[in-house]
């Protein structure tokens, strides 16, 4: 976490205080944005050392250049080898056992330093990557700044774990000139960052051991009443966690002028799964759903008849959930769990269109009661899919049944 020592802790308080001084004083946006860029660097090497941060700067130019050309001229062929080359460093990132393999081949040259980005959150660089890029080349970034994009790309409050910003919102606010909101915007921030700090020191804390061994119930409960407490624990250790995070994240972007969307909304009151994943992880929730989700459904309405849109959908969800699962690591357990939701999902939809609308009492308060009660467990459940790996899984299997 970027904020975990006290000496990283003064520098972000220095480079937010200058930082806004500078604001104030300076009417030249690109001087702003160097002063930016140098407290960026600043807080990057005291995390990483200085050739991994010039790797990630010829990375980061290559992906402008490459979204600068595709601004100008719409070339299908540079979208899929820029989206293939970031689909590599996504590999490398992801995946152990592919190390010893590009330690030895041709690409030994890319191995050390892409791993030694991994620290800086690789995964979240490269959903800005891919953002520009496709963007570029769809026309909705007809215009662009290396600067802005720099700073975009290394924004130290959401390096390691977003939220993920759009880069029309970040060049929007970083460009704007300082007004009286930002003063609402500052208090705001600091509220974020107090009840962000409540979530991850004081309450995660707490949770966080019996959310994550089920076995320390085991002396005084049955097998299947420890493994429920123990998940119900997890439920919450990695809300507050994750949720605790991204609003210091927030509040720390508030606190430079910069409106960083929102990334988590009371989640677990859903009443579907779909609209749990419009309030959980909500960057990442709409990144899936721009660049996995859509893409499917149009490559297989492609391929299958469009009259068939429900069993589009359906593949569309399982396919984006599959790499989604994929995406949180290289463990089969993760596939268990992408596939959970996505099956969930398409469950949800068939429900949704085909059952509900029969309803008469799909309104009540007792329905919606029951709606957010089982949706709740249904994604508790699939959190024993994503902690415990597949031997712990089948232990725990073996145990409860």
């Amino acid at each position: 976490m970027l904020f975990s020592s006290y000496s990283t802790f003064i520098y972000i308080v220095a480079v937010i205080l200058i930082y806004n001084l500078c604001r104030r004083l300076i009417k030249a946006i690109w001087i702003r944005n160097v002063f930016l860029m140098l407290g960026n660097l600043l807080l990057i090497l005291t995390l990483v050392k200085e050739h991994t941060f010039i790797v990630l700067s010829v990375l980061s130019l290559i992906v402008f250049f490459i979204g600068r050309m595709l601004q100008v001229k719409k070339s299908k062929s540079l979208l899929s080898s820029a989206l293939s080359l970031v689909l590599i460093l996504f590999c490398i990132r992801n995946y152990p056992y592919l190390h010893e393999n590009l330690e030895q081949g041709i690409l030994s040259f890319i191995h050390a330093p892409i791993m030694s980005v991994q620290k800086l959150g690789l995964s979240y660089i490269l959903f800005r990557f891919v953002h520009f890029i496709v963007e570029s080349h769809r026309g909705s970034i007809h215009r662009s700044n290396f600067l802005v994009f720099w700073n975009y790309i290394l924004f130290f409050p959401t390096i390691l774990a977003g939220p993920i910003d759009t880069y029309n919102n970040f060049s929007y606010w970083i460009g704007r000139q300082p007004t009286a909101y930002d003063r609402s915007l500052f208090l705001a921030g600091i509220t974020r960052i107090f009840f962000g700090a409540v979530k991850t020191l004081a309450i995660v804390p707490l949770i966080i051991e019996p959310g994550t061994d089920y076995s320390l119930f085991l002396e005084d409960f049955s097998p299947w009443a420890a493994l429920s407490i123990s998940l119900l624990a997890y439920s919450g250790y990695i809300y507050f966690d994750f949720a605790g995070y991204s609003d210091i994240a927030i509040g720390t972007a508030y606190l430079i002028g910069i409106k960083t969307p929102e990334n988590f909304s009371n989640p677990y009151i859903s009443k579907s799964l779909s609209e749990f994943w419009k309030r959980w992880h909500i960057t990442f929730s709409n990144f899936l759903k721009i660049y996995v989700f859509k893409p499917f459904i149009n490559l297989y309405n492609s391929i299958i008849n469009p009259k068939y849109r429900l069993t589009v959908t359906i593949m569309a969800y399982l396919t984006t959930f599959l790499i989604c699962g994929l995406w949180h690591g290289d463990k089969i357990n993760f596939v268990y769990w992408g596939l959970w939701h996505g099956v969930g999902l398409s469950i949800n939809k068939v429900f949704s269109d085909y059952i509900k609308p029969n309803l008469r009492f799909s309104e009540t308060k007792t329905y919606k009661t029951a709606s957010v009660g089982l949706t709740f467990v249904y994604v508790t459940v699939g959190w024993m899919f994503f902690h415990y790996t597949h031997d712990e899984l089948i232990e725990i299997f073996n145990l409860v049944l």
